[in-house]
């Protein structure tokens, strides 16, 4: 997290800096990205810079959690907009993380950070490394699924449902760019799989 510091910035700076950050991770991955570059956009010292921040890790995942927030914001207008359809709001979601593949520096940024998952990568991006994390995120969304539509039993099966359709479309998001995939066909894989697990494949 970044340090109270960062907070307390006029908004006009906290954003010119979030943008230099932005701006040097879809340059670069974050093994490779340069607190120098970021500096230098921004037009702080490097002694500022850490008043902000521990280090260009702690930048990242800043960054990283903000997307992440935006777009559960971006799932839950989706589920209201399909009246609780979790399928529905989930396609959604992926075409318009698609769509948003379209702007250079997203799509670059993206890239970086789906073709060098790790761990910490995967569980910022899904809302938390813990069970208790991720349910606190299954807790803001609940009241917005329509749980009828669903073939599900009690909150345990909801809790998976959720998880499956989450990692569904983090892996060909991750597929979209690791097989360079066009965003069609990248669409169409996504909906076949979402399909076949909502018809389900047993006889």
């Amino acid at each position: 997290m970044p340090k109270q510091t960062f907070f307390n910035l006029p908004e006009d700076k906290r954003q010119t800096l979030m943008e230099s950050i932005r701006a040097e991770f879809s340059r670069a991955p974050l093994n490779e990205a340069s607190i120098s570059n970021i500096i230098k956009m921004s037009g702080i010292s490097r002694g500022s810079f850490y008043q902000y921040f521990e280090d260009k890790e702690d930048a990242f995942y800043h960054l990283l959690k903000e997307q992440s927030k935006r777009r559960q914001e971006m799932f839950i207008s989706f589920l209201k907009e399909t009246e609780g359809d979790l399928f529905e709001a989930t396609a959604k979601l992926f075409q318009s993380t698609l769509e948003e593949f379209k702007n250079d520096e997203k799509r670059s940024f993206f890239k970086h950070v789906f073709l060098n998952m790790n761990h910490k990568i995967q569980s910022t991006i899904t809302n938390g490394d813990t069970e208790d994390k991720f349910l606190q995120h299954l807790n803001k969304i609940r009241e917005y699924i329509d749980q009828s539509q669903l073939n599900i039993e009690g909150e345990e099966e909801l809790y998976h449902a959720v998880h499956l359709l989450r990692n569904l479309m983090l892996n060909n998001l991750v597929s979209h760019f690791a097989k360079g995939l066009s965003r069609e066909r990248a669409m169409k894989n996504f909906t076949i799989e979402m399909t076949l697990i909502k018809r389900g494949l047993s006889t």
